[in-house]
């Protein structure tokens, strides 16, 4: 007895989903053992006495993007598997609905068309003439001499009637009328002129031609006036677009004069940062100067309207710069999650082409137990706390602060390069590292 492997009709729709569980697991596998490689490079890089960030949610979805290449290649590849699953999944899944919905409409439509007028023509075509032909060859004659009959006798008499009284009358008056009129008329012009009435036909001709040479004359001024005015127009009409087109060509109103950078990105975690203030100071690097205006853009999580959009000024050199929402009266929520982007635009008519870094974070109350240990923690030692209780914000600014104060210590530079490295800010590593 012959047995197959396969079953009809089941066997061949277990293809795609095993197809689907093997490419998961080998997309599962390399970014597992890359995040290994990562964990262990973090601590490899990180000596005793460097400050450790300790991420409040550990493996959270990344929220951070840069504007160019940070420099860090086992964070891309684990960054792009990762994103590549979640997309593929989400793109897979929103496809095939919407494509299982779109083919089975059209689809149901169509047959459903086709199948009901062949269905509906040769049943309704049968049905009408063994039907018609039966109901209507008893139903005509018996009906038909009934009402011939009748109605032709009734209505002959009062259509007759009333048809020839009314066409008879109308008919006598019309032509009584237009021949009585036509007749006269032609009489009397052929008398009128037979008579000698010719001398004043002429002269009423003679008035008619001096008036329309009159007319005539008018009509030329008025022309001779109207290409005046035409040729006025377009005179004016030409130093208008001239003057428009020097407006377009203005130097000062062109945009992008000053070359993109080739890196910038906000100095934050990879995922959601925390912060202990409701109006932080955020900061971000940027690799050389730029002389375009930059977008700032503060965004909550969920709301249409954005929470604070400016512009600043582009910095003349690379280095690290700092936006103190409390200067522009901007208070977070707390618990809330807010997003803010820096963007340089070198084409404001193509915004697709815009280079932009974004990051998120998260103003969370410390607990009262917290807040009182940060009390008594020294000015140069509070960044180490912020970071070991998972707020970035707080830990990355206070560093920076005294950096900015004393720009020449070097164990300071060394500490923000031991953070920027944790969260993979390769290349703003390297600027801290030219440094020391």
């Amino acid at each position: 007895m012959k047995s197959e492997l396969f079953p009809k009709g089941c066997g061949i729709s277990f293809i795609p989903l095993l197809g689907a569980f093997l490419l998961l697991a080998v997309c599962l596998l390399p970014s597992s053992a890359i995040a290994a490689m990562e964990d262990g490079a973090q601590s490899a890089s990180i000596t005793e006495g460097m400050p450790v960030y300790n991420p409040p949610v550990k493996d959270a979805e990344m929220r951070r993007r840069e504007g160019g290449d940070t420099g860090t290649v086992s964070r891309g590849l684990s960054r792009g598997l990762s994103r590549g699953l979640s997309r593929g999944l989400s793109r897979g899944l929103s496809r095939g609905l919407s494509r299982g919905l779109s083919r089975g409409l059209s689809r149901g439509l169509s047959r459903g068309l086709s199948r009901g007028l062949s269905r509906g023509l040769s049943r309704g075509l049968s049905r009408g003439l063994s039907r018609g032909l039966s109901r209507g060859l008893s139903r005509g004659l018996s009906r038909g001499l009934s009402r011939g009959l009748s109605r032709g006798l009734s209505r002959g008499l009062s259509r007759g009637l009333s048809r020839g009284l009314s066409r008879g009358l109308s008919r006598g008056l019309s032509r009584g009328l237009s021949r009585g009129l036509s007749r006269g008329l032609s009489r009397g012009l052929s008398r009128g002129l037979s008579r000698g009435e010719t001398q004043e036909l002429g002269q009423v001709t003679d008035e008619l031609a001096q008036v329309t040479e009159g007319k005539i004359s008018e009509e030329q001024e008025l022309a001779q006036v109207t290409d005046d005015e035409i040729s006025e127009d377009e005179a004016h009409e030409s130093k208008d677009e001239t003057h428009e087109a020097d407006e377009d060509h203005d130097p000062g109103q062109a945009h992008g004069g000053g070359g993109t950078p080739s890196l910038m990105a906000p100095l934050a975690s990879l995922q959601t940062g925390h912060t202990t203030k409701s109006q932080p100071v955020l900061r971000w690097y940027i690799s050389g100067p730029c002389t375009d205006k930059i977008e700032f853009t503060l965004n909550e999580y969920g709301v249409t309207e954005p929470v604070l959009e400016m512009h600043i000024p582009g910095p003349d050199k690379e280095g690290v710069y700092e936006i103190d929402l409390a200067k522009h009266n901007v208070t977070l929520k707390p618990d809330v999650e807010y997003e803010w982007y820096i963007v340089i635009v070198p084409l404001p008519d193509e915004r697709s082409a815009d280079f932009l870094g974004s990051a998120t974070i998260k103003y969370v109350k410390p607990s009262d137990e917290l807040s009182a240990r940060l009390a008594n923690v020294t000015t140069d030692k509070l960044y180490y706390e912020y970071a070991k209780e998972g707020y970035w914000y707080d830990a990355i600014e206070t560093l920076s602060r005294l950096i900015d104060e004393s720009p020449e210590d070097k164990t300071l530079r060394s500490h923000r390069v031991a953070l920027l490295d944790q969260v993979k800010l390769g290349k703003v590593v390297d600027y801290d590292r030219k440094q020391l």
